[in-house]
C-alpha cells in the first residue's frame, strides 16, 4: 500500500507508488537503508539495488542518519566519550594566515621592479654584462680568465651574469653528461669559484634555462650566496642610480620573439611592447650583436646580445648554427653627465671597452 516501504526486487528496498515520505518509515526500516549502505560500502551503489530513486534513497538515507543517530546519542547519556581537538586551526586563520603571505610575496615581487643600484660617485661606469659562462668542458677558458681579470681589476666596473652559469644537465638530458669531463660535484665548485672567488664585483646574477634544469643547482647559488647579490630568475629590470642620472636597464636571459634576420629582434620587440628602458640585453643564443639607434620619441636605445663563453658545441654544429669568436661579454660604458644620447658606449670587446672606460675616468 502507499506510504509503505517493503522488499522489492532481490529482497530490497522499494517505493510501491514512488512517492513514500522518507519521515513515514519505522525504524526498523530506517535501519535497512543504513545496513544496505553498509552493505554496499557508499549511497551510490546501495541505491542501485533498490527499485528507488536516487533523490528519494538520499532522503531516507539522511533521515535513518539524523533519527537513529540522535536515538544512539540518547542512549550514551550516562557515558562519557572523548572530544578530540581539530588537527587544524580553523579556515578563517587559514585565511588570514594566506592573505599574510600573500602580501609578504607581493612586496617581494614589487621590490624586483626596476630595482636601484646605486653608484655613489658621477664617474664614469661600465657595466659588463657577462654572456653565459657554461662553466665545464666546452668553456674557452684562455678567454673567461682574460674576461675575469679585467673585471676584477678594472675601477669603475659592475658586472651581471646573463645566466646559464653551468650546463647542470636535466632530465633527459642528464646522459649528456657522460660526454662531459665533469660532474655535478665539479659543476658547483666552477660555480663557487665564479660567484665568491674570482674577486668579480657582482651586481645581479640571473638564472638561465640550464640553471634551473636541475633546480637543486639554483638552491645551491642562492645558499651560497652570502654577499645578498640581487639573484633572479630569468630576467632583472633595474636601474643604475647616479648622482646626477639614471640609466634603465632590462636585462633578460632571453627576451621573448626571435628572427633569422635580426639577432637583436627580442630586445627590439622588449622595447616595442615592453617597459621603457636605455639598454635591452639578453645571452641565451650564444650569438653576439649590438645595435644603437634613436625611437621615434628621440630616446637613442642600445640593443645587445652577449655570446657566452662555450665553444665547439656538438648541438651548434649538429644544427648548423655559425660559431662565432667576438662579443662573448658586452660592457657598456656610461658617462652619466654626458648628454642623455650620448651617456651609453657598447663594446663587443672586454679589453678596449675597459681601456676606454679607464681613459674616460682619467680625465675626470
Amino acid at each position: 500500500m502507499p506510504g509503505k516501504c517493503h522488499s522489492g526486487r532481490n529482497g530490497y528496498l522499494t517505493d510501491c507508488d514512488g512517492k513514500l515520505a522518507a519521515n513515514s518509515l519505522t525504524e526498523d526500516e530506517l535501519q535497512d537503508v543504513l545496513d544496505l549502505v553498509e552493505k554496499h560500502g557508499n549511497i551510490t551503489e546501495a541505491s542501485r539495488h533498490t527499485d528507488l530513486k536516487r533523490s528519494t534513497f538520499d532522503s531516507r538515507y539522511q533521515r535513518a542518519r539524523d533519527v537513529l543517530g540522535e536515538k544512539n546519542a540518547s542512549q550514551l547519556q550516562d557515558v562519557a566519550l572523548p572530544e578530540f581537538p581539530d588537527d587544524d586551526i580553523s579556515p578563517e586563520e587559514i585565511i588570514a594566515h594566506l592573505e599574510k603571505r600573500w602580501d609578504k610575496k607581493h612586496a617581494h615581487e614589487q621590490a624586483k621592479r626596476w630595482f636601484e643600484i646605486k653608484i655613489k660617485s658621477d664617474d664614469p661606469f661600465g657595466l659588463v654584462v657577462v654572456g653565459d659562462p657554461h662553466l665545464g668542458t666546452h668553456t674557452n677558458w684562455a678567454l673567461l680568465k682574460r674576461d675575469v681579470d679585467i673585471m676584477a681589476n678594472t675601477p669603475g666596473v659592475g658586472c651581471l651574469n646573463i645566466g646559464d652559469t653551468v650546463n647542470n644537465w636535466g632530465g633527459r638530458l642528464t646522459a649528456l653528461y657522460a660526454e662531459e669531463d665533469i660532474g655535478r660535484k665539479t659543476e658547483r665548485q666552477l660555480a663557487r669559484w665564479f660567484l665568491k672567488e674570482a674577486n668579480v664585483p657582482w651586481c645581479c646574477w640571473l638564472e638561465g634555462n640550464h640553471d634551473v634544469m636541475n633546480s637543486e643547482f639554483a638552491t645551491y647559488l642562492r645558499a651560497i650566496n652570502t654577499k645578498k647579490i640581487p639573484m633572479l630568475d630569468w630576467q632583472a629590470k633595474f636601474q643604475l642610480v647616479f648622482p646626477s642620472s639614471t640609466i634603465r636597464v632590462d636585462a633578460s636571459h632571453n627576451h621573448k620573439g626571435t628572427s633569422v634576420y635580426n639577432p637583436l629582434h627580442g630586445q627590439k620587440r622588449a622595447d616595442l611592447w615592453g617597459e621603457d628602458a636605455d639598454i635591452f640585453v639578453a645571452g641565451h643564443h650564444h650569438t653576439w650583436a649590438l645595435q644603437q639607434h634613436e625611437n621615434t620619441g628621440g630616446k637613442v636605445v642600445t640593443y645587445a646580445r652577449a655570446r657566452g663563453y662555450k665553444f665547439h658545441d656538438e648541438f651548434a654544429h649538429r644544427h648548423q648554427f655559425n660559431e662565432e669568436q667576438f662579443g662573448s661579454s658586452i660592457i657598456f660604458i656610461i658617462d652619466p653627465t654626458a648628454p642623455p644620447n650620448c651617456r651609453v658606449k657598447p663594446f663587443a670587446d672586454l679589453s678596449e671597452g675597459a681601456e676606454f672606460l679607464t681613459w674616460k675616468r682619467s680625465k675626470r
